[in-house]
């Protein structure tokens, strides 16, 4: 006989983020603890991620950003050259972190 698994259906999200967001409606998704990832990535773009936890309205969420690199100029020139950059963001270049994807899982 074989053991069947439970299967759980855990909903969960994801985006892509920036301390620079081109979109004005990314910068509503971050809280305080996903720009906590995102600048400790940009610190250290050797790491290949950052995890925490936070809670939003009571429920608890794991958070993992993992780090977005302009790994093509097509990238960098996009994001150096977008209508909507403001004049405080960075020139990027090859190889920079321009921003994470943001996983939020929730736990009980």
């Amino acid at each position: 006989e074989v053991d069947m698994v439970d299967e759980k259906t855990v909903d969960f999200s994801y985006s892509l983020q920036s301390l620079w967001p081109l979109n004005k409606e990314n910068a509503k998704k971050q809280t305080d603890k996903v720009k906590e990832g995102l600048k400790y990535l940009v610190d250290n773009p050797t790491s290949k991620k950052w995890t925490g936890e936070e809670e939003i309205s009571g429920q608890k969420y794991f958070i993992g950003v993992y780090p977005d690199k302009a790994v093509a100029p097509a990238c960098f020139i996009c994001h150096n050259n977008h209508a909507d950059k403001e004049d405080s963001f960075p020139e990027f270049k090859l190889g920079d972190v321009m921003g994470g994807v943001v996983i939020r899982i929730p736990v009980e």
